[in-house]
């Protein structure tokens, strides 16, 4: 009871339910657009993604981890990419399967208005048709291997069966229809047309190539017997490869049922009850109470011939008279070509885009949440970095200040120490000058007058004072000097040490460069003694001479020349000359004797004989006691006069030449500590450098994740519009 009632409702016309046909047969064409361009923003997101990543792996601390999201990344592009693909050239695929002359190529004209593909009796449909709509206004047909254009009238000739001209069974021929003579084709639906499933025992084959991978099933079965074993045999391979296919159910030829009206809704029922039976119980592909309406019982050629009729401007039926079934099998076809648009609309939209609406989604919160966690790792290290830069410019000026102050003040330093340490050598040397007689009678050595003797003599001497003066300058100086470098130098490395870092590299023991100083006293006494010229020969103490060169010539010289005595004027020492009269006198070629009695003789004659004999007595007694050793001590007595005067000219360059090393020595030492603080300004300046670009960096990466994110939460917005738009489930989002 419950089925008649069911098909009594179905054979009335179909009412308005508020619903536009219309936008519902375009709904698959709308959202494949949408969902194409959202997958080319996705593409193009995921390619700015993985070039950001590529970038950002190459100096990040966490660059394993970086590099393993990017692998990430490239696999949901390679994923979009493949999916974009299948998107962009996604159509509906329905395919029409059924036994051989059960009306499969009448049905599809039926529904395209106009009698295009072969219909006939028996086998008729030879190879696969595959009907696209077009926006041109005359059809044509394109074979496999050509792109030549074709008019639709050779169809006949190429596809059916009875052609002597026809293709291999396994072909595809393409016709392509104007949407505008068929309504369904404006959705973007492709119609295949198959040969029958009793032709070929290859036809496996060709259904796994041309329709495995259709989105709607029309089986289309004979009215006047029940579903074979043959029509069941394919459906249940489709589904074993496609959750739930969408599989609609035609029982042509109902108007056979005419013929006998008494057990016309009887066998209605009995198909119909085999038909859901078949969906619901066997395939499992639809719930029991949408089944019903997936099943259909029609003839597909009376509502080719009036639609046909109705194009050409004739009368529906051709005026011919039709049993009172014949409007609820127009009806009924109607009601089939709703309910697939419907399907269309609804199923198969789910079918083909929500899988990868999901997809998508999920790829875009993965990302979402990834750049998220980006931009906070960046605004944290890249807050760090900052405030280590700030610590580091701060440090850097105050080194750079103190350095100056530092400087500054060692440079006064330095000036004074050298000017107390030029006094302490200027008072060191004049007390060693003053204890050179001490110095010139300690030498002992062989004293010979003879030239030969007296160079080897002069020689040793000289060598012996250099070593004493040297030995004596630095017992009185170095110490002092030492203790002055030592201080100052502690100031110094207290100073600047605290400027550098607390590393072993830099570090230096304080006074460990001040004890490494040592300075040099050197003299060279036989340039300085070069000039010297001894004179050991015996010279009476109250002789002539003796007398105007030791009484009278120091305070008026003037008149000891003028009485006989040769005064000349050599360097700093006055050096007296016998008149030539004496000299001769005095010359080695008159014998002693001789000379003797010429000044005694004279003495006799001038001051008498008493006077004349104290004097000869005190001539004999100094002539006998002139010997080596006198000699020797008139030469050291001699030596100590000149070499004294000699060290007096060289008191101030002995000073200046002690002060500059105490002085090179500070400033090299300063110098040392200066470039350890200079090279530590230079790291300084070096890590401010690097902070400055791994800042800018981080930014950089802030700014572009920033981006990448409110992209990514665009993306997610407009997915989750798309799949509430068109109705996908809503409980996966």
């Amino acid at each position: 009871m419950s089925n008649l009632s069911s098909q009594s409702k179905r054979t009335e016309p179909l009412q308005d339910d508020g619903v536009d046909k219309e936008h519902l047969l375009h709904n698959f064409v709308e959202a494949k657009q949408k969902i194409n361009a959202k997958f080319r923003d996705l593409e193009k997101y995921l390619e700015d993604c993985e070039k950001f990543l590529a970038e950002f792996r190459k100096a990040d601390e966490n660059e394993r981890d970086i590099k393993k999201f990017s692998s990430k990344v490239s696999g949901h592009l390679a994923q979009v990419s493949r999916i974009s693909e299948v998107l962009s050239r996604d159509q509906i695929k329905m395919a029409f399967f059924g036994r051989t002359s059960n009306g499969k190529s009448t049905t599809i004209n039926a529904m395209l208005q106009d009698k295009i593909l072969p219909t006939g009796l028996g086998h008729t449909t030879n190879c696969f048709l595959s009907v696209h709509g077009s926006d041109l206004p005359d059809p044509y047909i394109l074979v496999p291997g050509s792109d030549d254009k074709r008019s639709v009238k050779s169809l006949d000739e190429l596809a059916d069966a009875l052609s002597k001209e026809k293709l291999d069974p396994s072909s595809l021929v393409q016709v392509v229809w104007p949407k505008s003579r068929c309504k369904i084709l404006s959705g973007d639906v492709v119609l295949v047309d198959s040969p029958g499933t009793d032709v070929s025992p290859d036809y496996d084959g060709w259904i796994d190539k041309h329709c495995l991978d259709a989105d709607v099933f029309v089986l289309v079965a004979n009215a006047e017997s029940a579903l074979m074993v043959t029509e069941k045999k394919f459906f249940h391979k489709v589904n074993q490869h496609l959750s739930k296919p969408n599989i609609f159910i035609v029982h042509n030829r109902w108007d056979a049922s005419a013929s006998e009206p008494d057990k016309m809704e009887l066998v209605k029922n009995q198909h119909l009850s085999r038909s859901i039976s078949f969906l619901v119980d066997e395939l499992k592909c639809v719930d029991k109470g949408k089944a019903e309406d997936r099943v259909f019982f029609v003839s597909a050629k009376e509502t080719l011939m009036t639609r046909v009729q109705k194009h050409q401007g004739m009368p529906q039926g051709g005026g011919a008279i039709h049993d009172e079934g014949f409007f609820a099998r127009q009806l009924e076809f109607e009601n089939f070509e709703h309910k697939l648009e419907e399907c269309i609309s609804k199923s198969v939209i789910q079918t083909k885009f929500e899988a990868h609406a999901f997809s998508g989604l999920k790829i875009v919160n993965t990302l979402k949440d990834f750049m998220e966690q980006r931009v906070d790792s960046a605004s944290q290290q890249r807050s760090k970095l900052e405030k280590a830069k700030k610590e580091q410019e701060n440090r850097l000026e105050y080194v750079k200040e103190q350095l100056r102050i530092y400087t500054s003040d060692t440079e006064l330093q330095i000036k004074e120490i050298t000017s107390k340490v030029q006094g302490q050598v200027t008072e060191a040397m004049r007390e060693v000058i003053g204890q050179l007689g001490l110095l010139v009678n300690e030498f002992d050595h062989p004293f010979h007058p003879h030239p030969e003797s007296l160079k080897s003599y002069k020689k040793e001497l000289y060598y012996h004072l250099k070593r004493g003066l040297e030995r004596n300058m630095t017992a009185c100086c170095s110490n002092s000097q030492i203790q002055v470098i030592f201080e100052e130098l502690e100031k110094i490395e207290d100073g600047l040490c605290s400027l550098l870092p607390e590393t072993p590299e830099v570090s230096l023991e304080p006074g460990t460069l001040a004890l490494d100083f040592q300075a040099n006293f050197e003299l060279d006494v036989p340039r300085l003694c070069t000039d010297f010229r001894e004179d050991i020969e015996f010279h009476f103490s109250l002789g002539w001479q003796a007398i105007l060169r030791n009484f009278l010539a120091p305070r008026y010289p003037g008149l000891a020349i003028a009485l006989g005595a040769n005064i000349q004027r050599n360097e700093q020492s006055l050096v007296l000359t016998a008149p030539a009269v004496v000299q001769r006198l005095a010359s080695p070629t008159i014998p002693a004797g001789t000379m003797v009695l010429i000044v005694g003789g004279l003495l006799w004659k001038i001051v008498g004989w008493w006077f004349t004999a104290l004097c000869g007595g005190v001539y004999v007694m100094e002539r006998v006691c002139w010997t080596n050793c006198a000699k020797e001590e008139a030469f050291k007595r001699q030596f100590v006069d000149y070499a004294s005067e000699k060290l007096q000219s060289e008191v101030s360059v002995m000073s200046v030449k002690c002060s500059g090393q105490v002085r090179q020595e500070l400033t090299s030492t300063f110098t040392k500590l200066e470039s350890l603080v200079q090279r530590e300004m230079e790291n300084l300046e070096e890590n401010i450098i690097k902070l400055d670009k791994e800042i800018t960096r981080l930014e950089k990466i802030e700014n572009k994740s920033i981006i990448l994110r409110n992209e990514a939460s665009r993306l997610e917005s407009e997915l989750s519009q798309f799949i509430t738009e068109f109705g996908l489930e809503k409980s996966k989002i």
